[in-house]
């Protein structure tokens, strides 16, 4: 009605007013058409905001450049909720390069990565993590990086959290911190072959660029290490029992398979070698971060302990060679290498703040419960009457 009054009248401030209503009442009718009828967005939202960006263009792509750019990009993401629609987002950015806008906002890259994890669309998250160098200035922000990780991580896809750690790693751009190691070391270890050599890489890695890993990380992977020799020790105990079972047995072919057995022994007894010197090599990141120093937790203390458990019961001969040439300042020199002081210790400081532990290492408790050593037996049970129901349950 009052277009009808308006378009009556002449001169330029009725033309002003009804341009002025025009424009208000369409915007108003775009923002109607964006909303359902529940009060959410409607599903061709992202679509419809493509269409009036793509409007501005013109029929021969002459725009006025500050009047289009990141805002309009930024809007057709908030409104993304599915593939469809982060696709009409790669479409406007495929519209603004065509066409030469400038896009330098140093959220872009952070922003298309979040909105493609709520769009379910986790492929293009990895890829922008990876690839964002070669058309955007800025990286996604590092926490969003940790957020894909985790989710691929969770989602058992392994080999992508380390493909997303070694395009982070290999970034200037982007900070190399803790929680990178933490996620894909953790990735690495859940692998169902040659885990702790992989982990075992990335620990490595983390030393040479000078970064300080949690207590939690180094144990953790320790724990691994040392899970691996006690399945090696049990694995060259039960070869060298059938092999004495054989040898009784076939009497005179009896010299043969005593030295076959021989040599599957000498190859399991050199991958515990391997695993050990792995093993040493993380115990040495816990003294060099400063876990172990001033009191270190339960579980650090443990850990290590079990391992000072396992250099014990090596032959002399074969502790001496994997000790050679060993660091003086290095864990094996902590507390004499005597496993029960260290043990000991977790003991009385598992009430203090800085020693308690809530996940202690089942295989070493599993070990001491093994042995019939009455010394053992007691700080078996001082260990339960200490830890409670923290003691791991076998």
């Amino acid at each position: 009605m009052l277009l009808c009054v308006l378009a009556r009248r002449r001169g330029p401030a009725a033309s002003n007013v009804a341009r002025w209503w025009v424009g208000n009442v369409r915007c108003a009718a775009v923002a109607v058409s964006q909303v359902n009828v529940k009060g959410g967005r409607a599903p061709d939202a992202a679509q419809r905001l493509f269409d009036e960006l793509k409007m501005k263009f013109g029929y021969m792509g002459t725009v006025d450049h500050s009047k289009v750019g990141t805002p309009d990009l930024f809007r057709i993401l908030k409104v993304a909720r599915n593939a469809g629609d982060f696709n009409w987002a790669l479409q406007a950015m495929n519209l603004f390069y065509n066409f030469g806008v400038k896009l330098k906002h140093r959220e872009i890259a952070s922003r298309l990565v979040a909105a493609a994890m709520v769009c379910k669309v986790e492929s293009e998250a990895a890829e922008i993590v990876k690839l964002y160098g070669t058309w955007l200035e800025r990286p996604p922000d590092i926490a969003l990086v940790y957020g894909v990780m985790g989710h691929y991580l969770d989602a058992g896809e392994l080999l992508v959290v380390r493909e997303l750690a070694q395009a982070v790693r290999e970034d200037w751009r982007m900070p190399v911190e803790p929680p990178l190691y933490a996620l894909s070391i953790e990735a690495m270890l859940r692998l169902t072959e040659n885990a702790v050599p992989e982990a075992l890489q990335l620990h490595q890695d983390a030393r040479a660029v000078g970064v300080r890993l949690p207590a939690a990380l180094h144990t953790r992977l320790l724990d691994a290490a040392l899970a691996t020799v006690q399945d090696e020790v049990a694995g060259d105990t039960q070869a060298a029992d059938e092999g004495a079972e054989g040898a009784g047995e076939e009497g005179e072919g009896a010299e043969s398979s005593a030295g076959e057995d021989e040599d599957v022994g000498a190859s399991i007894s050199d991958a515990v070698l391997q695993h050990l010197k792995a093993s040493l090599e993380v115990a040495d990141g816990l003294l060099r971060d400063g876990h172990l120093l001033g009191g270190g937790s339960a579980a650090s203390l443990c850990s290590t302990a079990w391992l000072f458990w396992h250099l014990a019961a090596l032959p002399e001969a074969a502790r001496a060679e994997l000790l050679d040439g060993a660091d003086p300042a290095c864990v094996v020199a902590f507390m004499n290498r005597d496993w029960s002081r260290v043990l000991r210790a977790a003991i009385e400081d598992f009430g203090c703040h800085w020693g308690f532990s809530g996940q202690l290492p089942r295989g070493f408790f599993q070990a001491l419960e093994a042995s019939s050593d009455p010394k053992v037996a007691e700080l078996v049970s001082l260990s339960r009457q200490r830890f409670g129901r923290f003691y791991p349950e076998m």
